[in-house]
């Protein structure tokens, strides 16, 4: 981590990329979590609509007027219990308008009395095609009747051919519930009422049979179809069911596009919120289910969530900012510091330096003769610089023009006794009294040999030793590597000390030369 920090601070343009691209992660971040958060808010308000819907389904039917009604009759008429149970009926018997009575009193489309053998005895049809006669002891609805219980039962009609609820009624030989029943009282009705309650309240909707077929849809096309995979038992029970007619004699039903499960599904590229929920008819097959579904682009549309998004974004880049400003003062910071420790070194280095040129400028004093001295120059100069070679000239005490050679060091071959002012480039440097550093190339000028190999000079340092304004004489140094502005410095202080040392000890032995002995007559008084 700190390796990852040290590279932004010193990479501004990367702390720049993360940060924007951190931003742009945290906004979509934001708008996934805010359209994922109000999504399920919508499948959870869509669930207990679906609820609340199939509540009301089973309310206006399984436990409804109708159904109330049909079950007084098989519980408490006398002429329905012998009709069904094929006994004989009193004179004032009149089933027919009973039947038509209650199918008129709640609009239903046919009214019809099963007998314990599974044969409609009596019917009434409002568009006069009667089911009399008919065997429906395969029906379920049949089936729960002779059970002794109600039931809501959706079926193709035999009669009619069109979709249709079938609200049973058990018929008991007692005016009390039992445990059975001795025949059925059906009224069939269409799906009017089960429509009204699917259209309006929901985008799509649907109702399903304990099958899987869809039995009513706000959406014509998907009656009839089948929800899950089509194997060949299933379509089989399906059909030896008889519960939807000839709708699957001569072909296999299509695959509904949706599942029958709550939560996010997609469908013709856009995105359903989806809601289940059961429906209590007690068919003998299972429960029914009730599907509603909401547009997600419609009821939570992701508008809202971009703002807060870009927002998100916003306040990411605006952290990100601050952080790039942190990490450049963080930058400086460091930067600074570090100056401040070179600073510190170079003092070291400096202080260091400056006991060993005293310690120096003590052997030179020591020095009594101008060969000795540049002898000893030459010995620190390798000790304390680092150099390879060298060579000490300086001008003649009697004015000749040139230099005289004093010292030189690990040359292989003598350097010139005499060397005139402007010849080769230490001459030229001795000219013009002025310092120069020549870097040597590829193949160098010469090899510096020793007893265990041999290498090439990196540098050449050529130094007058000048004194105010007067030349007294030339260095020619080499170094192994090419010297750097501090060893530079170095260098130059410790020709200057050299040039002093110099000049100190030639006046040291001229003031020899000219002052008499101790106890010997000035030659002025002899004479």
């Amino acid at each position: 981590m700190n390796r990852l920090l040290t590279y932004f601070v010193y990479q501004p343009r990367a702390a720049w990329a993360a940060a924007i691209l951190v931003s742009l992660i945290a906004g979509v971040l934001v708008v996934a979590n805010d359209i994922n958060r109000r999504e399920s808010q919508r499948v959870s308000l869509l669930q207990t609509e679906a609820r609340r819907s199939s509540i009301e389904i089973t309310s206006g039917t399984l436990n409804g007027n109708l159904m109330g009604s049909i079950t007084l009759l098989g519980l408490a008429d006398r002429d329905i219990k012998q009709e069904v149970s094929n006994g004989l009926l009193s004179i004032d018997a009149n089933i027919p308008l009973t039947l038509s009575t209650l199918g008129n009193s709640f609009e239903a489309e046919g009214v019809f009395l099963v007998g314990e053998d599974g044969i409609v005895k009596s019917s009434w049809d409002r568009i006069n095609k009667p089911s009399t006669g008919l065997d429906v002891k395969f029906r379920p609805y049949y089936q729960m009747a002779i059970k002794g219980q109600t039931s809501v039962y959706a079926a193709v009609s035999m009669a009619r051919g069109d979709r249709s609820l079938y609200f049973t009624a058990p018929v008991y030989t007692e005016r009390a519930r039992s445990t059975s029943g001795i025949g059925a009282v059906v009224a069939r009705t269409n799906l009017d009422r089960v429509d009204a309650l699917l259209k309006g309240k929901f985008d799509k909707a649907l109702l399903l049979s304990p099958q899987g077929v869809v039995f009513a849809s706000t959406s014509p096309q998907w009656i009839g179809m089948l929800e899950g995979v089509a194997t060949p038992e299933r379509l089989k029970l399906i059909r030896d069911l008889k519960q939807f007619g000839p709708l699957f004699e001569q072909t296999d039903p299509l695959p509904l596009p949706v599942v029958a499960s709550a939560g996010i599904q997609g469908l013709d590229g856009q995105r359903f919120a989806v809601g289940v929920a059961p429906v209590q008819w007690n068919d003998p097959s299972g429960e029914w289910s009730l599907i509603v579904m909401e547009d997600l682009a419609l009821r939570a549309p992701p508008g809202r969530s971009l703002i807060q998004g870009c927002l998100a974004a916003a306040l990411g880049l605006l952290l990100g900012w601050m952080w790039v400003h942190l990490l450049r003062g963080r930058r400086t910071q460091d930067e600074a510091t570090a100056q401040l420790k070179v600073y510190a070194q170079q003092q070291e280095q400096r202080a260091t330096f400056r006991v060993r040129l005293a310690d120096t400028s003590m052997r030179l004093q020591r020095c009594e003769t101008l060969q000795e001295l540049a002898s000893v120059f030459l010995t620190e100069a390798r000790d304390k610089l680092g150099i390879v070679q060298g060579a000490v000239y300086a001008v003649p005490s009697d004015a000749t023009v040139g230099l005289e050679l004093l010292a030189s060091s690990a040359s292989a071959q003598a350097p010139a006794a005499r060397l005139m002012l402007g010849e080769g480039l230490l001459g030229q440097c001795a000219k013009e009294r002025r310092s120069q550093l020549v870097l040597t190339p590829a193949d160098g000028f010469w090899t510096v040999r020793s007893g265990l190999g041999s290498a090439q000079p990196a540098a050449l340092l050529l130094a007058p030793l000048v004194l105010h304004d007067t030349l007294i004489g030339a260095v020619e140094l080499a170094v192994l590597h090419a010297p750097h502005d501090n060893a530079l410095n170095q260098l130059e202080e410790l020709v200057a000390l050299l040039a002093n040392s110099m000049e100190i000890l030639r006046r040291n032995l001229l003031s020899q030369r000219v002052t008499p002995l101790r106890g010997e007559p000035a030659l002025a008084e002899n004479a």
